[in-house]
């Protein structure tokens, strides 16, 4: 966007920079987690299936952003953390949130 007519679109957008040492933790909520298990015929809360694809689909994300120092899961959810110093898309909130979910479209 640089030097381009739609250069004013960047003073529309908020600071969200997580302040050091704070440490960046991305949770994702997957969406409509009832009917994806009744349309796919899985047990819930604890499906292996289900439990496997999650993790498997966790370990994808973490491989490509080795700034994740780990993640976990519990029921419906995902949370990702990451090492304390890092520069992750310079701490903008929004980017990571966005950056992960873009990789994590198991849970959304």
């Amino acid at each position: 966007m640089a030097n381009s007519k739609y250069e004013y679109v960047k003073s529309f957008e908020v600071e969200d920079e997580i302040a050091l040492p704070s440490i960046i933790v991305v949770r994702l909520h997957a969406r409509d987690f009832v009917r994806f298990c009744k349309a796919h015929e899985l047990r819930r809360p604890y499906d292996e299936e289900a439990l496997e694809l999650m993790n498997s689909c966790a370990e994808f994300v973490q491989r490509k952003y080795p700034d994740i120092l780990f993640s976990y899961g519990f029921n419906d959810e995902y949370s990702f953390v990451f090492k304390k110093k890092s520069k992750f898309y310079e701490r903008r909130a929004r980017y990571c949130t966005q950056a992960i979910k873009g990789n994590g479209e198991f849970l959304t």
